[in-house]
């Protein structure tokens, strides 16, 4: 429903009409030619990305041990610097996604304050990353133990989204369109079936955009990343519905097919140990078609928050051809890529790339 304008009336009609599609399982999103053009360019402009992965993302380590700011080390990774980011940038990136779990760092209710050294730590990365002239997509992440509790108890749940997007949203309103928000991660209401789960992150996903807005500033108008059920690219395009907001981004994950990209010999659903045959590929290439003809050629621009594939016991040519493979068809699509790197490709320490030949398909070089 992206940037579309009826009379109040016909436009609640609509909506009603909208939620009802996603329960069927019939996307119905749109756009504007002139916000979709904007989308689509500024998409295009954010070129290839890199994740932050493992890092403000990580969780406290078992018995206190590594609490507080120190969390950002706690998954193996060390404290991220100046250096970090500024090489990211000369690595041929113009994108950053720092994934952010907040719970960790919040108080109780009602007031769900979120540490104010952590909430500074987190602006300083942020803003290091914008002076290097990167993109920076800012987001909410590993929230299921809390924000799935929604399809139970909606509004006691959502008064602690609320709460925290509210002092992000303010923390950030005055940074420049280089900073996206997302609005959550791989967030999956597997309790409820498929179309309930669909219309309850499209409700939450529609919460975060009011909240967003409400905030002022730049917040009015800044580009706003919002994902489907557990960001998955299939059920993103079944079930996903964009808030009536001509400034949205369809946020999807790519780790497929998973017995590649995240399975480990001896998964019970399968393994893959290479890939790269004629229908590999053309299994990937479909999943492009599918959002080209939903999304972008309704010019509703895409972001692939996230895609990758674990070394652990993988063909290591069949990597990178894959790696190759999302690029290219990310860039013949306008679509910005971003690489999920936990720590396991780029030595943060040393400042080298671990495997060769990877850095070369992640920038398509």
């Amino acid at each position: 429903m992206s940037g579309l304008h009826f009379p109040s009336a016909l436009k609640k009609l609509f909506l009603l009409f909208s939620v009802c599609m996603c329960v069927c399982g019939i996307s119905c999103v749109s756009s504007e030619d002139g916000a979709g053009s904007e989308g689509m360019a500024f998409v295009s402009g954010m070129g290839l990305g890199w994740n932050l992965g493992n890092t403000f993302d990580a969780w406290p380590n078992a018995g206190g041990r590594r609490a507080g700011l120190e969390t950002e080390t706690s998954w193996g990774n060390p404290r991220t610097t100046r250096k970090l980011i500024k090489f990211i940038k000369e690595q041929g990136f113009d994108t950053i996604r720092i994934p952010v779990t907040w719970g960790p760092h919040t108080g109780d209710a009602p007031e769900y304050t979120i540490d104010p050294a952590w909430m500074s730590r987190v602006e300083e990365v942020v803003d290091w990353a914008l002076a290097e002239k990167l993109y920076v997509i800012l987001n909410m992440h590993h929230e299921s133990s809390w924000l799935e509790k929604a399809s139970k108890d909606y509004e006691g749940t959502i008064a602690q989204y609320r709460a925290a997007w509210r002092q992000i949203a303010t923390k950030f309103r005055e940074r420049t369109d280089h900073l996206i928000f997302e609005s959550m991660n791989e967030i999956d209401f597997k309790d409820l079936p498929v179309g309930e789960n669909g219309a309850l992150v499209n409700r939450i996903n529609g919460e975060f955009v009011k909240i967003v807005r409400a905030s002022g500033g730049a917040n009015k108008k800044r580009w706003l990343l919002l994902p489907g059920i557990g960001a998955d690219l299939d059920k993103a395009c079944d079930y996903l519905v964009l808030p009536d907001d001509p400034r949205c981004i369809v946020s999807v994950h790519y780790y497929l097919p998973p017995q590649f990209a995240i399975a480990t010999p001896g998964t019970s659903w399968g393994y893959q140990y290479n890939w790269g045959s004629a229908a590999d590929l053309e299994t990937m290439k479909a999943s492009f078609a599918k959002l080209k003809e939903l999304y972008l050629d309704k010019g509703i621009p895409v972001i692939i928050g996230e895609y990758g594939c674990l070394l652990r016991n993988k063909d290591r040519a069949s990597r990178i051809s894959y790696f190759r493979s999302i690029v290219r068809l990310s860039r013949e699509n306008g679509i910005c890529p971003v690489f999920w790197d936990n720590g396991e490709e780029l030595d943060r320490r040393a400042f080298v790339w671990r495997q060769e030949g990877v850095l070369p398909a992640l920038t398509g070089k």
